[in-house]
């Protein structure tokens, strides 16, 4: 069988864009309805085309969940990786990242929400191939805390327990994020790293005023955007 996401890398430009509306399609409905209540009637009709050429695109409904999910874990770890580049110490890199994890939830929250609570309706074999995916993403925190134990500026603690707590946090935003509210990106992340950050950094002198000079950055950061 011929797997989907192969058969996008031989599409024209306009037929991965076409692709690509299906997906976000696939996705609200399934963070509307369910994926279970969802048909794929349902998809074929939210983006105006006929059910049968959707398996142009794809081979099963499940198909647009598993791309959609693995997608999910993928632009997670790269917008990760672009927001902690160029970070210089390890206080620094753990709140760059930990933005960068609420950032892209509220971006995206319509895939993480769905990533979430669809990720057991998968097959064993294409849970197995996310989970791969999603433990390489939660090695990359690991290793940040375990530079900060060895740096002397994060306490002693269980790094891989720490990074579950630390995604919980960031990653629950989805459940309850709304434009209405009134928070901004800006106040959320600000205030979830500092909790973090105040957490995890020891309180010694020097890991101190590194976390000062991360907390003086976000401030002049914030003077800039106003």
């Amino acid at each position: 069988m011929v797997v989907a996401r192969e058969r996008a890398r031989r599409r024209a430009p306009e037929e991965s864009h076409r692709f690509e509306e299906i997906l976000r399609a696939a996705a609200e409905l399934f963070y509307e309805k369910g994926y279970h209540a969802t048909t794929m009637q349902d998809v074929a009709d939210r983006v105006g085309m006929l059910k049968g050429s959707l398996y142009y695109y794809i081979d099963s409904k499940e198909d647009l969940l598993y791309i959609t999910l693995d997608h999910v874990i993928k632009k997670g770890d790269d917008y990760f990786l672009q927001k902690v580049a160029s970070a210089r110490d390890p206080i620094e890199k753990l709140r760059r990242a930990i933005e960068a994890e609420i950032e892209y939830v509220i971006r995206d929250q319509v895939t993480v929400g769905l990533f979430l609570h669809e990720f057991d309706t998968l097959s064993e074999r294409r849970r197995r191939r996310i989970l791969a995916r999603m433990r390489r993403f939660q090695d990359r925190y690991i290793e940040i805390i375990r530079e900060g134990q060895a740096a002397g500026v994060f306490r002693e603690l269980d790094p891989r327990l720490a990074v579950y707590g630390i995604l919980g946090m960031c990653n629950w935003v989805y459940r309850w994020y709304r434009p209405d509210l009134g928070f901004t990106l800006e106040q959320i992340t600000t205030v979830f790293t500092n909790l973090i950050l105040e957490g995890i950094v020891k309180r010694d002198s020097t890991a101190s005023n590194v976390l000062r000079r991360a907390k003086g950055t976000v401030k002049a950061r914030s003077l800039v955007r106003r």
